[in-house]
């Protein structure tokens, strides 16, 4: 007998999922951080990996999971393709929202160019680690 999963259960997975997007975020800004691409791009520091720093980009990693859940019965056999361009969600919400209310503008682009497209960098394996850690959860059929 197959089972389905429920919108409730995909949305709670994908809460999960995001979390653990936002963690590689975090780690991923740590290794461009201390291999001096950070810096270079005009990174002051990278993301903090202590409390209560840290729980911010979790929980907001866990947030961006909810659309994700959504919409993932809708893009299940192309879920990598998927996650891989779900990142720029985030991201412009980073970008128009987020980065002004932080005093660095629109884009970031108060920090440079460069900083931006740090900003752009640094999230990228949010999508493709919330879309792996979604299947590994759900496992091969939803």
């Amino acid at each position: 007998m197959e089972t389905r999963t429920t919108l409730r259960q995909r949305i709670a997975i994908c809460f999960t999922a995001g979390t653990m997007g936002g963690l590689i975020v975090v780690l991923f800004s740590q290794v461009l951080y201390y291999t001096g691409i950070g810096p270079l791009m005009g990174a002051k520091s990278a993301a903090s990996l202590s409390p209560p720093e840290l729980y911010r980009p979790l929980i907001w990693g866990g947030i961006w999971g909810i659309p994700f859940g959504f919409l993932l019965r809708l893009y299940w056999d192309r879920l990598f393709t998927f996650g891989f361009f779900y990142f720029l969600a985030p991201v412009v919400a980073l970008y128009l929202i987020f980065a002004p209310m932080r005093g660095i503008g629109f884009f970031g682009m108060q920090s440079g160019a460069l900083f931006s497209l740090y900003l752009l960098i640094v999230n990228i394996p949010y999508g493709i680690v919330t879309a792996a850690a979604a299947r590994w959860l759900i496992g091969p059929k939803i």
